[in-house]
């Protein structure tokens, strides 16, 4: 019996995101998600600094690796906003859950009609 074992543990990819980058994240509790800069990034956490709008304050969240692997966040990070990341949990009856990082183009509703994004009058 050996005393010391090997185990693969799952944690983030330090080389996909760095302090600074922005972060979109939303936990499956909350009812929206949260906008802010990455400010920590550690193999087993991720530390975000958003803004709550109030004044002149700012707060920040932890994204926990654990939650993450468990399917309890979904994550979009860019470091220019030019190429948009997002994390997504896929299933698979015949797989085991597997995690995987997709890259996007564009962002959301990135249809060719003019849209900025704000709110018409």
């Amino acid at each position: 019996m050996a005393l010391v074992t090997e185990k693969p543990v799952k944690s983030f990819d330090l080389t996909q995101i760095e302090c600074g980058y922005l972060l979109w994240a939303k936990h499956s509790t909350w009812s929206e998600g949260k906008a802010g800069f990455v400010t920590a990034v550690t193999e087993n956490q991720l530390i975000v600094q958003y803004h709550p709008r109030i004044g002149n304050v700012t707060n920040h969240f932890i994204i926990p690796i654990n939650e993450v692997i468990e399917g309890q966040w979904e994550i979009r990070w860019s470091a220019d906003m030019a190429q948009i990341q997002k994390y997504v949990v896929k299933e698979d009856n015949d797989q085991p859950e597997s995690n995987e990082i997709e890259e996007s183009g564009e962002m959301e509703g990135g249809e060719d009609n003019n849209d900025t994004g704000g709110i018409d009058s």
